[in-house]
């Protein structure tokens, strides 16, 4: 339940049980007077409050009456608690006696007070309703008057006060202490609950906000398990599971951090490495040079080539840092545009197929050349010269076979390269686009290797909008797929 709506039913609850309680208060009060009366007991009017106090209960009720029009009968069982012996109640209509109540023997003062014309004196203050009481010499008189649907009422009410022995000081006594009763009781529960509610309210805009604070502590500690539990739905629920995603994303966030700087010191570690490998080639063979240890014109340009070769894996290797560094930049250094993704790639490889021949590569070409995609011509060239070094590279005999096809499937251009070479073991495949990644780890493979060939794939396929896969060939060979979304 949100907060709103809890709000709402409080106020409710607040407003309705109090009138609940006033209504069970009012009829319990009412049952107990009906009890009181029907057992054959009677209120005895010992005072002019509470003379009055009868006597407008009694006017009340039977003007109640006729104006639904109902009799006075109605509510007889109200009347006849006042001691019938020494009350009496009349209720004329003009001249027509219409209902009558008590001692009869009290029709004399009533004659007394209508040949002093009350009801006409009365009827001079207010025409509609008028009410004439008088106390005196033991006796109480009631009269009031009422136009109701166009008929004028008299009602008389004539009480005489208790003998001695019959005093009701005891039932008013009581009557008071359970009228103090009922209105501290009453008192007390709107305190109660009014109490509860609030109570209520507070702690469920509390709870979460407590929680809240205490989470962000946590992550002031550098805890970022942290996980907020809230039961329910209420407008604190996307607050505390935007706290939630913000401390899953912090730690997410440091783990990248510490794995980009592992990585970090990895590259630097293997950059030393692969630069000076070459580097200290060439410094020994120009020392060889100066020392004249290549004394003869066929050691010399042996000496020559070594470091030409060894120049040429250097460059090589300073090009691909280029490339990635380029490719973190993005878009902004190589832009993308809609490319004819099978006549480049088919294009690419005749140019360079003379050269991959020699080094022991014989080529398979299942190419659709009118098929598009989005990408950049720079890193479409250094994705198949990546992908189709590689396979030269780890063969595991003098030649190998490299099957490349460029088809549609679906809504996506696919580009395979798949080579007929040893492959990689299970376990290694889910690092090879790991930078600086080797499968073979003391190089005896090969020494030209700088593990940054299908690191460099993988980004720029992702750059390009495109997925990779790699997975072993059967019965052996390495097989790269690369998906990219057709353009029309």
């Amino acid at each position: 339940m949100t907060i709103k709506k809890s709000l709402i039913l409080s106020h409710i609850v607040a407003c309705i049980l109090p009138v609940i309680m006033t209504l069970f208060v009012m009829a319990s009060c009412f049952t107990g007077l009906y009890l009181y009366a029907k057992s054959g007991n009677h209120i005895m009017a010992e005072s002019s409050f509470q003379f009055n106090v009868a006597s407008n209960l009694i006017k009340n009720c039977i003007f109640h009456s006729l104006r639904h029009g109902n009799t006075p009968e109605e509510y007889q069982w109200v009347i006849e608690m006042i001691d019938p012996m020494e009350t009496y109640v009349v209720l004329y209509q003009g001249d027509q006696t219409m209902y009558q109540y008590g001692n009869g023997n009290f029709q004399s003062e009533v004659q007394a007070l209508q040949e002093k014309k009350i009801e006409q004196t009365i009827a001079e203050g207010n025409p509609k309703e008028a009410v004439y009481s008088l106390t005196q010499q033991g006796t109480y008189q009631f009269v009031t008057k009422s136009n109701i649907h166009g008929e004028t009422y008299h009602l008389y009410i004539l009480v005489h006060q208790p003998g001695p022995g019959h005093s009701d000081a005891a039932f008013e006594k009581a009557l008071r202490n359970t009228n103090r009763f009922i209105g501290i009781a009453l008192v007390l529960f709107v305190v109660l609950n009014s109490y509860l509610l609030s109570r209520f309210i507070v702690r469920k805009i509390i709870s979460p906000l407590q929680q809240l604070q205490e989470g962000a502590e946590e992550i002031q500690k550098g805890n970022l398990d942290v996980h907020l539990h809230h039961v329910g739905h209420d407008e604190f629920t996307p607050s505390l599971r935007a706290f939630n995603m913000m401390s899953r994303k912090l730690k997410e966030s440091l783990l990248q951090r510490e794995a980009d700087e592992e990585q970090r010191k990895e590259l630097m570690a293997s950059i030393s490495h692969d630069i000076r490998t070459p580097l200290t080639s060439i410094k020994a063979y120009v020392e060889g040079l100066l020392d004249h240890v290549a004394n003869t014109p066929e050691k010399q340009e042996r000496y020559l080539k070594v470091i030409q070769k060894k120049a040429d894996v250097l460059e090589r290797l300073i090009e691909q840092q280029l490339l990635l560094a380029k490719m973190d930049v993005g878009e902004k250094a190589l832009p993308l545009e809609p490319l004819p993704i099978g006549g480049l790639v088919e294009e690419f490889i005749e140019d360079n197929r003379l050269n991959w021949t020699k080094r022991g590569a014989h080529f398979q070409l299942d190419i659709d050349t009118h098929l598009m995609a989005v990408g950049s011509s720079l890193l479409l060239e250094r994705v198949i010269e990546n992908l189709v070094t590689n396979s030269i590279k780890y063969k595991s005999e003098p030649e190998v076979t490299i099957h490349v096809t460029v088809k549609a499937e679906n809504d996506q251009t696919i580009l395979s390269v798949a080579d007929d070479g040893p492959g990689v073991p299970i376990e290694a495949l889910h690092r090879l686009q790991d930078a600086f990644y080797r499968t073979d780890k003391a190089r005896s493979k090969t020494d030209n290797g700088s593990g940054l060939g299908l690191t460099i794939v993988r980004r720029a396929v992702a750059l390009m909008q495109g997925r990779m896969e790699i997975q072993n060939a059967e019965p052996h060979g390495l097989v790269v797929t690369i998906m990219f979304p057709k353009v029309q």
